[in-house]
């Protein structure tokens, strides 16, 4: 039986290693989790089957990607203006466990989170594969409304200069993303609810 409960820090050093496997890596990226997790600034859901953890949704506040881009990080930060925003800082299904509504329902739990916590918006960076695929573009859409959303080509190109590396392309990425600024006070769009939300690796 999948169960569902808040991250823990005991949950920290899976999730690391997990992020590390299938999701862009550094040292960097573990050393900032650990620091956000210290300073009570990580939030998120976990999916458990007995002691395995099946998938995650974590969150922080701010506008923030993977590395900086400060032009839309200006542009957002206009659109939000005083208003609360949060970001998605990952989104990981472990594969053999995806499209089985794992992902859809840590975003349910996610958001609800957030809302208690008077967030207006969430900020999701949806990864777009080399072959056009972007998993995780639905489950975003099924939290709110989109008030803002922008496909950025080669949106990982430099994250090299940031010790990063990504799982598909190495160290010369050419993924891109769909940014998307969702307002969770409402519910989610008709392409987000139609859709069998499934999981897959994000950001």
């Amino acid at each position: 039986m999948i169960e569902y409960r808040p991250i823990q820090g005991s949950d920290i050093p899976q999730v690391i290693a997990y992020f590390m496997q299938y999701l862009n890596s550094g040292q960097s990226i573990a050393d900032s989790i650990q620091a956000m997790w210290d300073q009570g600034a990580y939030q998120g859901y976990i999916a458990l089957e007995g002691e395995e953890i099946l998938g995650f949704m974590t969150a922080c506040s701010g506008i923030v990607f993977t590395y900086p881009h400060p032009e839309l990080e200006a542009e957002l930060a206009e659109a939000v203006g005083e208003k609360p925003v949060a970001y998605c800082d990952a989104l990981l299904v472990l594969p053999g466990h995806r499209n089985g509504g794992l992902a859809r329902e840590l975003a349910v739990r996610v958001k609800e989170l957030l809302r208690q916590m008077e967030y207006v918006y969430f900020l999701v960076e949806a990864w777009i594969y080399k072959d056009g695929r972007a998993p995780a573009k639905p489950v975003y859409e099924s939290m709110g409304k989109v008030v803002w959303q922008r496909k950025v080509d080669g949106f990982y190109r430099d994250q090299d200069q940031y010790g990063l590396v990504c799982p598909i392309c190495g160290t010369k990425c050419k993924c891109s993303a769909w940014i998307g600024l969702i307002d969770i006070r409402g519910s989610g769009s008709k392409a987000g609810r139609g859709k069998r939300a499934g999981g897959d690796t994000e950001i």
